[in-house]
């Protein structure tokens, strides 16, 4: 299905290449989530809190500091699978989530051992 919008086209494509992951944190006093989606070559991955962010540079550039935009293709992608229920969940805790941040900002395991890339 295309669209006229390029960014609707790739946010499609997204949800239905299943590079859309609800992350649920399991914390002392409850849960929280928030979603991951993949780039296309599932290289990099950015951060969305549906409605309010994205860790993407679309995001800061052409949404908050220009605001050209009102959603970036990943806030949309996240937009059309929650619609749709077209995402995969994933749950961990909160010491998994930490240890998984550390290792994909900095490159490094808990600790101070280098990671080993996959």
């Amino acid at each position: 299905m295309q669209t006229r919008d390029p960014r609707e086209n790739r946010a499609i494509k997204a949800v239905l290449e299943k590079r859309v992951k609800k992350v649920k944190v399991k914390t002392g006093s409850g849960e929280t989530y928030f979603f991951i989606v993949e780039g296309s070559q599932k290289e990099k991955f950015y951060l969305v809190i549906p409605g309010i962010y994205c860790s993407c540079p679309d995001f800061l550039f052409s949404v908050r500091f220009r605001k050209r935009k009102e959603k970036c293709y990943h806030m949309m992608a996240v937009d059309i699978a929650l619609r749709e229920g077209k995402y995969e969940e994933i749950e961990m805790d909160k010491d998994t989530f930490l240890s998984r941040i550390v290792y994909t900002l900095i490159g490094k395991a808990p600790g101070g051992s280098k990671a080993r890339q996959k």
